[in-house]
């Protein structure tokens, strides 16, 4: 087991540059993250000013963005690190800036599409780049905190987003909405000025795998359009099969790209590190319930008990209160007992959070039965995936901060487009027969997957965690 920091590392001192620096990153991440749940109340407004617009073109406002934003994740990691992560960071920002008004202005919803593929684009250049270039401001022994508070900023604007949406669709348009991140997104830029430093690896020798870089974007892709229009397609359907089978072919090709180049997109040697690989799976049990939570939770609250938009939003904040409050303290508990503790304690209360539904739901509305379910996953995410995140980084160099970072989000994107997949397959119709049952089925698929990842973070992550601090002493060691 892990032997707590001493105090004195545990408490080394962070620059004041470092905190304007890591309130200007995450606050980049949370408009990206912002953006990924906030029009998901909107689709009834735009299909009523595009009259005549079927429901799988509306689908594609949503799916493009977080297929788009997938795919590009690893391409916009490597060239953080290689170009800059300060340069990246603001390039993210003008795309997501741009994107935005076009979406705002989109006369049709061919050009609204397009516009979300652009801010997209943007979101892949600012989540690896947001964190990558405030880790280099931190000590070391301090990353935990920062890799905490940016970590859970996503997530809280995220699931405060279909609140503070439900307001703006009930007084203005759909249309303002995605208007106002970019204001936002100039707003950060220019304090980008002011608190980031350009940071990136030392000058790379070579060219980047261009091969690569397309074959890599197509298997994320394929992953990705696969899960996400799996059950609106038909799973056996030619082109789910061909996007699936698509990926699976040119995966072990773009593995073996990354093995020989001198210039790969990934480096796989890093991710083939015991603590990098166990945490990926990790990672990918955790998400598959994490991001599709905050999808079946609003679900349940229209469909089943008929809450209205503003009421969804509301009824959804215990996850978010809780975890801002979890978070000021989790990343100094990772600091002071050990990541791996803290990683295994909060996978174990995510799981109880997913058990929570399978004990109390019920089709008469009773919301103080499962709001304790929603405050549980908030403060057990916020213990897990943050710290594990953080764990991730501390086993590797800085230069590859930007791509491991894009990776690790990469790890989590596909996992929450198969879970969402797979709950919009079980739930099905919003007409069905029995939901209650359905909604069940869901809760109990995620129960498992988050129990799946307590235990792979109990039994095989935090001896390979240890381990390999032990070697990191033994080799820093004079003797």
């Amino acid at each position: 087991m892990a032997s707590p920091p001493s105090t004195s590392t545990a408490s080394a001192p962070i620059p004041a540059r470092a905190w304007r620096a890591l309130v200007v990153g995450s606050l980049g991440y949370s408009l990206m993250a912002f953006n990924t749940t906030a029009t998901n109340l909107a689709f009834g407004d735009i299909g009523a000013d595009f009259p005549g617009t079927s429901a799988a073109a509306l689908s594609w406002v949503a799916s493009i963005f977080f297929i788009g934003m997938a795919s590009l994740l690893p391409l916009s990691g490597r060239l953080a690190d290689r170009m800059g992560r300060r340069r990246i960071f603001r390039a993210g920002l003008v795309a997501f800036a741009i994107g935005s008004v076009l979406a705002a202005l989109a006369p049709t919803v061919l050009v609204l599409i397009i516009a979300r593929l652009v801010t997209a684009a943007g979101g892949a250049m600012i989540v690896p780049s947001s964190l990558a270039v405030v880790l280099t401001e931190f000590p070391k022994e301090r990353h935990f905190s920062a890799v905490a508070f940016w970590s859970a900023t996503g997530p809280l604007a995220a699931t405060v987003a279909p609140g503070l949406s439900a307001m703006i669709l009930a007084v203005f348009s759909w249309r303002l909405l995605f208007l106002l991140s970019a204001p936002v997104a100039l707003l950060i830029l220019i304090g980008s000025f002011g608190s980031l430093h350009e940071s990136k690896s030392e000058k790379p020798s070579g060219t980047l795998d261009l091969v690569g870089v397309v074959l890599g974007t197509a298997v994320v892709a394929g992953l990705v359009f696969s899960a996400s229009f799996g059950s609106q397609k038909g799973w056996t359907s030619p082109t789910i099969v061909g996007a699936f089978l698509t990926a699976v072919v040119l995966f072990p090709v773009f593995v073996q790209r990354c093995r020989t180049h001198p210039q790969p997109l990934l480096d796989i040697k890093v991710f083939t590190l015991p603590a990098v690989a166990v945490a990926n799976v990790a990672n990918f049990l955790l998400n598959f319930a994490g991001l599709a939570t905050w999808l079946v939770w609003p679900l349940f609250f229209t469909r089943v008990w008929g809450f209205s938009k503003m009421q969804t939003g509301l009824a959804l904040m215990p996850g978010p209160i809780v975890s801002g409050v979890v978070t000021i303290f989790g990343g100094r508990l990772s600091e002071r007992y050990g990541h791996e503790r803290i990683v295994s304690t909060g996978s174990l209360i995510c799981t109880a959070a997913v058990i929570w539904p399978l004990l109390f739901l019920q089709e008469t509305p009773r919301y103080l039965l499962v709001a304790p379910a929603l405050g549980l996953f908030g403060m057990g995410w916020s213990l897990t995936y943050p710290p594990l995140n953080s764990g991730v980084l501390t086993r590797v160099q800085p230069a590859l901060f930007g791509e491991v970072n894009a990776s690790f989000n990469t790890v989590r994107n596909i996992a929450g487009a198969l879970g969402i997949a797979v709950a919009v397959t079980v739930i099905g119709p919003a007409d069905r027969p029995n939901p209650l049952v359905a909604y069940q089925q869901v809760f109990l698929a995620f129960a498992v997957s988050v129990f799946l990842c307590w235990v792979v973070l109990r039994f095989w992550y935090r001896p390979v965690s240890v381990r390999a601090q032990t070697a990191d002493k033994a080799a820093d060691s004079p003797l």
